[in-house]
This record gives structure tokens, C-alpha cells and sequence, in this order.
């Protein structure tokens, strides 16, 4: 998406008001194709940065702030008012019968997607009462192991949809209609659509029991307040109210020296970071670079009663010699560009620091349009050039932070390096669609799959313990993909014997992560959306069960090696039985229902992993 550029009068006084733009992300957990994501956004095609004529600063044209802040200025302070007036303000009420704390945020920066909603603290407990925010009807519910888990959709009359997700059980007329539907259709993961006010719920009615199912990594309850087209927008905006005491805090700024070169054969500029804690930031000092052209990133937290959760920022200023360089803004979004916040984010310095750094700038592949910049965000600095950078932020309290800089062009200064890159047996420059071999593995780039052009590094490594091939270095994890990729292996002879027992696997440190693979001739072919280090190895050992409760309420403990748990079926006297499970806890649970009569029965479970490694559990068991 091209940059856009606008004018406004020069002395920063109350601007036009703009509605905000849409972007896209995954849900507030790693969903599945149903709870949002969709089919890959088209990538915009890729722009040489060289293309873009860089001005000095005081050309500048000046650029509005949207959409539902206006900014002014008075002699050297900016002031920031919202207008309330996009959003009703009393027509949701909280999910809870008590105060809001949150543990995450309205588009909270999270590994591979923006978060979508809230995230309400439950005390580190399951069993609170959920409540709908408002009158209106269920018109999707789902029981899954990933994503949000067991999660409730329910529309409203304004035309919003809320949601609810990690939940651990319904509760009353859903909870049966739900149950009916999986004896019905003999299913534990299930999606439901009732018909339009088939299931009505009232404003405060308890319909759903807070848990920690899916994706969640601990009990609370994420929800959403999704618009018409179905965008999710910040809860906040609505009227719920969370206490907020604390100020966001930037932390550290990043230097990005805008070489194209570098980018693509290193995977990251050159780049120098400035702690919050450093003379530069700290006391105004002036950073002396090398002339060029030079962006910048930003890694900060948001806190709102304690510093116990760092949450998210989603409004972001900067300016250069007093003019605005670049400003964020985010209020609401779509899922189907959520993988785009690898093109927000670095993800090199995440995976070097740790830390998320969202870029002050957008790259041409970014196609996301919550940015309003000039020249792509880059500064050009010659000789002698002095520009006073200052950056600011704000959480949706209105509290901010804000931090000067003085970038001077100065050819004595320290060149800023590049990461240092490895030694790789073959390198490939990938730009667009690409195929290629590497001693026994094939690679298929499909178009649009990179962010931008690199040089895709690979090599092989002798074989880990319990691999049946050796190690092969696909570039670096920290490199991400847009679509999904296909790798082959070629499998020898001695391999066949293993047939649909052959897989492939990733590391990641220490870890191994299964990838599956189907073998096709003499060629185990599987798709993956990360580089990094992959092998061919078997599974052809069945899951482990261990039964821990047998009676009315049965409950096993199950484990699996490496493909994972993928089919579970129980069943008394032949008759399939409700059997639920929980992949975090590896527990497989469940209950007789009231209508089998009292007496000997022959009962029986079956677990399957994704290699279709069987193991049987069968016991007399007399009610």
C-alpha cells in the first residue's frame, strides 16, 4: 500500500476528526480457521525504498491525526482529546458482576497476531459466572481444544456481536443444546449455528462458566465486542470501564539504518538500540550517525493498577523537527491480515532481545493502513544535519510518555553493523515464487509467501538422537513466512519400512515440534509456515492411558510421544458416550449419562494420535 499524504494547518489545532481504517489479525489466541482466520490476505507487491525521494525535514508537508483523538498544540505541548461520541457508552455491561481487572488488551502486540479483545482476570480461578453484556440471542457456539476453546458468540440488537471465550462449561438451556448436538453428531469438538433467536439470552443472565480451555494459558476470560462486519473494536471504547493509574513507559528505542541491501541479505537492517535509561533518551542527548537514511522502533508496556501484567500500546506519535514523522492508531481491525504484524513488529529483534519493537515506519509489503507518515517514515540525514526526534504515546486512558532524541549527521560517527550472518553451505535469493533443491530436500516458495526479498540461507547439521535423517538448517527461525511453504524430503530405501509411521520435525533449542508429512513414492512432503531446523524421524508408538476415576464419572490421564492426541472415542456397550479433553492437562474426562440403567456394562476408550498409533482401554464397569 502506497504511503498517503495529507495537509493541515500549520499550528496543530483541533484537526478534522477521520475514521480509522481497518486491520486484520488472529484472535486473542492461536485460532482455528472458523474463530476468524480466514484465506491470506494478498501481498502487496514489494517497492524498493530507493524509489522513495527522500526530503530534508523542512519540506515536510504536515499530516492529520485521526480518528477518534484530535491533537493540538500550544507553544512546545500537545494536548490529546478523544471524542466518546463514535461509540454508545452504556449500552454493554461487564461480563462480570464485579470490577474489571485485565492480563491483556484491545490489539496487545502477542507472537504472531494482534489480540482482539480483553483479557478479564479471573483470580487465577475457573468458576466465575459469565454474563451476556447485553439482551440478545447465541448465534454461534463451538467446544474445541484449540483456539478459544469453549466459546460463545452472542448477537445484539445494536447489530454488535460479543464474545466469550476459554470458557469451561455452559450453563442451562445452552449447556443441553449443546450436549444434545454432540451425542447427535458424536462429537466432543463441535461448532454450532442456532437459528437467529433460537437461544435468547438477557442483559446480567449467567449463560457460561469462566475457564481456561484452548489456546489459554491461564483461567480468565477473553472477550470481544465485534462490529457488523464483523471487526473487532476495543472493548474500551464502549463504555466498560477498567481502572487505569499507571502511565505506559517507553523502554527502549531502536535505529534502523534503510539500506535495502542489507535487509535482504542479512534479514534486518543495520541497527543500534537506545535504553529509556540512556544518556540519549534520558537527558536529550544527541545520537551521531553516519548520513543516510534512518527509521525508527519503539518497545514499550502499558500497565493499568500494577506492573503484575504488561499490556499493549495503540496510539503512537512521532515527530521530527516538530512535524509529524508517523503516528499509530489502532481501534479496530478484521482477522484476515492478523499474520501482517510480522511486517509491525521486528521480529530479529525479537528473537536477538526478546522484546517485541514495532517499527516507526511501514515497509512497502505492509499493507496494513493504521499508519500516517511522511516519506515512509525515514529521516535523511546529511552532514551537519540536526533533527530534535520526539516520541510519543498514549494508552486509552489518556495517560502518556514521551522521550527526545537529537539525530545529527556526522561522517565521523560509528558505523551502525548489520547482524553478523553465518556460514551456509547455498544461498538463494527469494523474491517471489521459487523452487529448489539442497542435497535431499526440495523447497517450494508460492508467491507472495516472504515479506520481502532475502537471501535464504541452508546447510545440514549431523542428526540428532532419535532422527532418522540429518539436520537441516532452512535459514532462521526469526525469518517469517505469510503463506505456507512445501518441503520434501527424498526417503531411501531403508526408510520406506517406517511407511505412514515417516514425519518431520522442527527444533527450536531444546524443543521438537511435530510437522506431520504424508510420504508419496519415495518423498515425504509437508508444509510449513516458519524456517528454521527440520529433520525426518518416526512415530509408531501408541498414546499412554492411565485411568485415575472409573464409576458414573470416568476420568484417564493420557500422553502421547510426539504426534499428538488426535481421536478419541468412548463408547459403553457400543454406544458412543460424551468424552471430553483437555490437551494442557492431559486429562480425558466424563459422565455416564442418567439414562443408561444400573448394572454390568462393557466400557471402553479408544485414543488415536495423528500417526493413527492406537491404544484401547476396555473394563467391565458395573453402575
Amino acid at each position: 500500500m502506497k504511503v498517503r499524504h495529507s495537509s493541515v494547518k500549520n499550528n496543530f489545532s483541533t484537526y478534522t476528526l477521520l475514521l480509522i481504517g481497518i486491520i486484520s489479525l488472529f484472535s486473542a489466541c492461536k485460532q482455528t480457521s472458523t474463530d476468524g482466520e480466514t484465506p491470506e490476505e494478498s501481498q502487496s507487491e514489494v517497492i524498493d525504498s530507493a524509489e522513495i525521494d527522500l526530503k530534508p525535514i523542512d519540506d515536510f508537508s504536515e499530516t492529520p491525526i485521526p480518528p477518534t483523538l484530535s491533537m493540538s498544540k500550544k507553544g512546545s505541548q500537545y494536548t490529546f482529546t478523544r471524542n466518546k461520541n463514535y461509540y454508545a457508552q452504556d449500552y454493554f455491561r461487564n461480563p462480570f458482576d464485579s470490577a474489571i481487572y485485565v492480563s491483556g488488551t484491545f490489539c496487545e502486540l502477542r507472537g504472531n497476531h494482534f489480540h482482539a479483545g480483553l483479557d478479564i482476570r479471573t483470580g487465577g480461578m475457573e468458576g466465575w459466572k459469565v454474563l451476556a453484556a447485553a439482551d440478545g440471542y447465541i448465534e454461534r457456539v463451538k467446544v474445541s481444544t484449540t483456539g478459544y476453546g469453549r466459546v460463545v458468540y452472542i448477537r445484539h440488537p445494536n447489530g454488535y456481536t460479543t464474545v466469550y471465550g476459554h470458557l469451561k462449561e455452559f450453563t442451562g438451556a445452552l449447556a443441553n443444546y449443546v450436549k444434545e448436538a454432540q451425542y447427535k453428531q458424536r462429537k466432543f469438538e463441535i461448532e454450532l449455528y442456532p437459528k437467529a433467536g433460537e437461544i435468547k439470552v438477557t442483559k446480567g443472565q449467567n449463560f457460561a462458566i469462566s475457564g481456561n480451555t484452548g489456546g489459554s494459558g491461564g483461567p480468565h476470560l477473553h472477550f470481544e465486542i465485534r462490529n457488523g462486519k464483523g471487526q473487532s473494536t476495543n472493548p474500551l471504547l464502549h463504555g466498560l470501564y477498567v481502572a487505569d493509574k499507571l502511565k505506559p513507559e517507553i523502554k527502549r528505542v531502536s535505529v534502523y539504518l534503510k539500506d535495502k541491501e542489507t535487509l535482504y541479505t542479512t534479514g534486518n537492517y543495520a541497527y543500534t538500540t537506545m535504553s529509556k535509561w540512556s544518556e540519549y533518551l534520558k537527558n536529550t542527548k544527541t545520537l551521531n550517525l553516519q548520513p543516510g537514511n534512518y527509521s525508527f522502533g519503539l518497545f514499550t508496556d502499558d500497565y493499568f493498577t500494577d506492573k503484575r501484567n504488561v499490556l499493549g500500546v495503540n496510539y503512537c506519535w512521532l515527530t521530527a523537527n516538530g512535524k509529524l514523522l508517523y503516528e499509530y492508531q489502532i481501534e479496530k481491525f478484521n482477522f484476515d491480515q492478523g499474520r501482517y504484524i510480522y511486517t509491525h513488529t521486528d521480529p530479529y529483534l525479537k528473537w536477538k532481545e526478546g522484546k517485541t519493537y514495532f517499527r516507526l515506519f511501514k515497509e512497502p509489503y505492509n499493507p496494513l493502513p493504521y499508519y500516517k507518515q511522511q516519506q515512509n517514515g525515514e529521516i535523511y540525514l546529511r552532514e551537519g544535519d540536526s533533527v530534535q526526534m520526539k516520541l510519543y504515546i498514549q494508552d486509552y486512558a489518556g495517560l502518556m510518555d514521551s522521550v527526545t532524541w537529537v539525530a545529527v549527521g556526522d561522517t565521523t560517527a560509528k558505523v551502525l553493523e548489520a547482524p553478523a550472518q553465518q556460514v551456509y553451505s547455498e544461498v538463494k535469493r527469494v523474491s517471489g515464487s521459487a523452487s529448489f533443491s539442497y542435497q535431499n530436500w526440495d523447497i517450494s516458495i508460492p508467491k507472495k509467501a516472504v515479506y520481502h526479498p532475502f537471501d535464504l540461507r541452508m546447510t545440514t547439521a549431523p542428526k540428532k538422537p532419535k532422527m532418522l535423517s540429518e539436520t537441516f538448517q532452512m535459514h532462521f527461525g526469526y525469518t517469517p513466512l505469510h503463506t505456507y511453504i512445501q518441503v520434501s524430503r527424498t526417503i531411501p530405501a531403508e526408510w520406506i519400512a517406517y511407511g505412514d509411521k515417516l514425519c518431520a520435525v522442527s527444533f527450536d533449542g531444546s524443543r521438537t515440534y511435530y510437522e506431520g508429512g504424508t510420504l508419496t513414492g519415495n518423498k515425504l512432503n509437508f508444509k510449513t509456515r516458519s524456517l528454521g531446523q527440520y529433520a525426518i524421524t518416526y512415530d509408531d508408538e501408541a498414546p499412554k492411558l492411565t485411568p485415575l476415576n472409573m464409576g458414573r464419572n470416568f476420568k484417564f490421564r493420557v500422553s502421547d510421544n510426539l504426534s499428538g492426541v488426535d481421536q478419541i472415542t468412548c463408547s459403553l456397550d457400543d454406544k458412543w458416550i460424551l468424552a471430553e479433553y483437555e490437551p494442557k492437562t492431559g486429562r480425558i474426562w466424563g459422565e455416564i449419562p442418567k439414562w443408561i440403567k444400573e448394572g454390568t456394562h462393557e466400557f471402553k476408550l479408544v485414543v488415536k494420535d495423528s500417526k493413527g498409533n492406537k491404544t484401547e482401554y476396555t473394563k467391565s464397569l458395573t453402575l
